[in-house]
């Protein structure tokens, strides 16, 4: 990719397209207790995890957006449970089949489900956009999409 720099310092271009992808940096070793943080008691999730862990070209792109919403997360299936952990934080969120949809248990200072239900709320109402630009400033970087949020990205 190949910013264009604006007069004012800013720069902007548009992502690669397609299904192109760069492993992401980031820490492997998850929290030791990470599970003790999660309540009991789950609730119905919006959602299904398998809109981001499919084997599709969208569930591609949300796993990107998703990555983006929570970046230090981590996301493993084991069995039918699908696991999200943060290693910095320490939040986790655990999903469970239940009732024909899924259950999902989230613990610690960030809410990844709620985040990344909240990236995808958003993509759904701008229409499940397949194009998104970068925009880099002082200020940090940003995705974004016209008729979507900027999605702020991690400071290196």
């Amino acid at each position: 990719m190949l910013l264009t720099v604006a007069g004012d310092g800013t720069a902007e271009s548009q992502l690669l397209g397609g299904t192109v992808s760069f492993m992401s940096a980031r820490n492997h070793a998850a929290p030791v207790h990470w599970a003790a943080s999660l309540p009991e008691k789950g609730q119905a999730a919006r959602r299904s995890p398998e809109r981001i862990s499919a084997a599709t070209e969208e569930a591609f792109h949300l796993q990107f957006l998703a990555q983006s919403a929570v970046p230090d997360a981590q996301m493993t299936e084991v069995g039918e449970v699908v696991h999200l952990v943060d290693v910095v934080t320490g939040s986790a969120a655990t999903f469970t089949p239940h009732g024909g949809g899924w259950q999902v248990r989230q613990g610690g200072p960030l809410k990844l489900w709620d985040r990344i239900e909240t990236i995808l709320s958003a993509y759904d109402t701008a229409g499940q956009p397949e194009t998104f630009w970068l925009h880099a400033y002082d200020g940090g970087k940003h995705l974004r999409h016209p008729q979507m949020p900027g999605v702020p990205l991690p400071r290196p």
